[in-house]
């Protein structure tokens, strides 16, 4: 009887271990992938902040959060979006001297570390892929 209750509550331990960490990993998992979905938001900010420079034809990284992040294309079409619209409001510095240049990847840096951000991230959660 003693051996039979051991099992029992050993079964029962291993059960509960278990289901507590697939709700963790899937935290993890989800965590990695916001994080990534943020650094794909400052590529396509300093992309889209020297359009001119064309960038975007000389990398490739891009593609490669694309390869990489578990999600929906709508999700990588509203980062864009939202990245494109961020840079459209950075304005030229009103210091004479520094000839009307954008703090493009300074603002882009500012943004990517913003509360605003990551509760916009977040929101990308409905297009996260389940595996």
């Amino acid at each position: 009887m003693k051996k039979l209750s051991f099992i029992l509550a050993l079964s029962i331990l291993s059960l509960t271990t278990c289901s507590g960490q697939r709700p963790a990993t899937e935290i993890k998992k989800t965590t990695l992938q916001r994080e990534l979905l943020k650094e794909y938001f400052l590529c396509i900010c300093i992309t889209e902040g020297f359009k001119d420079k064309q960038i975007g034809e000389n990398d490739i990284s891009q593609t490669v959060y694309f390869d990489i992040l578990r999600y929906n294309p709508e999700a990588f079409q509203e980062v864009k979006d939202y990245a494109k619209k961020f840079v459209e409001t950075i304005e030229p510095s009103p210091i004479e001297d520094l000839g009307n240049k954008k703090a493009i990847i300074l603002s882009c840096i500012e943004k990517y570390k913003s509360k605003e951000l990551d509760k916009f991230i977040k929101s990308m959660d409905k297009y996260l892929l389940k595996d």
